[in-house]
C-alpha cells in the first residue's frame, strides 16, 4: 500500500508529503510552518503517527539539532555502562568530549545512511519520500532516550553517586533491588524507541512488514554501534 495523497479537486495521486497537488495546484492539507516541541511530545506519546504526520507535513525542521545532542550525550554514558558490564574492566580516565563527538558523529552517521537506505528502497518501490522527512522522523524516535537522561540518569546519581559507574563494587551489589527497577526502566524506553522508530517508518510507507523491519534494523545500529564503541573509547 503506497502512501499517497488523492486530489479532491482532480484525483491525482501525490505524494504524502506535497502540500498542494502536482496536477492543479490546489491545496492537499493544512499548511504547517514549524513544530510546537512540548505538543509534539504529546502527540508522540498518545499518537505517535499523527506526531510523525505533523514532522513530515512541517516546513521547518526544528529542534532536530537539539535532539541529537542530547540524545547523543545518553548514548555516550550507555557506552561505558556498556563497557563497565566486563568486571574484568576499570574505568579509570576517559576522554569525555572526544567520546562524546565520536557518539554524535556516529549518530548522525547512522541517521544520514538509513534516511539514503529508505530513499533509495521507498524510491524502488514507487514512492515518493524526502530525505529530510526521513532523517527528521528518525531524529524524533530517539526522544525516550532525552527522558532516561532527564529523569533517570539524575536519579542513578542520588542511589549510587561515584559508584554509578564503577564496578568495584557494581551498583547491583551497592543496593540491588533498585538497581534492576532502573535497568527494567531504562530498557522499557529502549523498547519505545525500537517501537517509535517503527511507527515513524510507518507512517511514512503504511507498509506494516517494512515499518518493522526498518524500525528494528535501525534501532540495532543505534544500540548496538554504542556496544561496539564501547571496548574501542576507553
Amino acid at each position: 500500500m503506497k502512501n499517497e495523497m488523492v486530489c479532491k479537486n482532480c484525483q491525482t495521486l501525490n505524494p504524502f508529503h506535497e502540500l498542494t497537488c502536482r496536477n492543479c495546484k490546489s491545496y492537499l492539507r493544512e499548511r504547517v510552518y514549524n513544530l510546537d516541541l512540548w505538543k509534539l511530545l504529546e502527540q508522540l506519546i498518545e499518537s505517535p503517527k499523527n506526531g510523525f504526520t505533523k514532522i513530515i507535513y512541517s516546513e521547518q525542521k526544528n529542534f532536530i539539532v537539539f535532539i541529537i545532542l542530547i540524545a547523543s550525550f545518553k548514548f555516550y554514558l550507555n557506552t561505558i555502562f556498556f563497557f563497565l558490564t566486563n568486571p574484568l574492566t576499570n574505568l579509570s580516565s576517559a576522554n569525555i568530549i572526544r567520546n562524546y563527538l565520536i557518539l554524535l558523529l556516529s549518530v548522525v552517521v547512522i541517521i544520514s545512511l538509513f534516511s539514503l537506505l529508505i530513499k533509495i528502497t521507498n524510491q524502488i518501490s514507487g514512492l515518493v519520500t524526502r530525505v529530510k522527512d526521513i532523517f527528521s522522523i528518525l531524529s524524533y524516535s530517539l526522544i525516550p532516550n532525552i527522558f532516561a537522561l532527564a529523569i533517570f540518569f539524575p536519579l542513578e546519581l542520588i542511589f549510587f553517586g561515584e559508584y554509578l559507574f564503577s564496578n568495584n563494587p557494581s551498583p547491583f551489589i551497592i543496593k540491588e533491588t533498585v538497581a534492576y527497577i532502573m535497568l527494567v526502566l531504562e530498557l522499557l524506553l529502549v523498547v519505545w524507541t525500537f517501537f517509535l522508530a517503527i511507527m515513524a517508518s510507518y507512517t511514512l510507507t503504511k507498509n506494516v512488514f517494512c515499518a518493522i523491519v526498518m524500525g528494528i534494523l535501525f534501532g540495532l545500529l543505534m544500540f548496538g554501534s554504542q556496544f561496539v564503541l564501547s571496548f574501542y573509547l576507553y
